[in-house]
């Protein structure tokens, strides 16, 4: 059952794809929310703060399990 229109590789390219959208998505809202006074209305202080963190830590939480996910791509088309 290789190839095909819904093949594995095709899945394999939309995780790289979303993946990556994440990890650059999580750091700009992060940025915006450090550097300006995006939503400021409604998040302060500590609120503000974890909103901060966990959309930074979501955001290396995703861009690991890209590097993991390219680097087992890497190996299984070695083998």
């Amino acid at each position: 059952m290789s190839g095909g229109f819904f093949s594995f590789s095709m899945f394999k390219n939309v995780n790289f794809f979303i993946s990556g959208f994440m990890v650059i998505m999580c750091l700009i809202l992060s940025y915006y929310l450090i550097f300006t006074d995006l939503k400021m209305d409604t998040l302060n202080g500590f609120k503000r703060q974890m909103c901060i963190a966990i959309l930074l830590l979501y955001g290396f939480y995703r861009g690991f399990r890209l590097y993991t996910l390219i680097k087992n791509s890497k190996k299984e088309e070695e083998e």
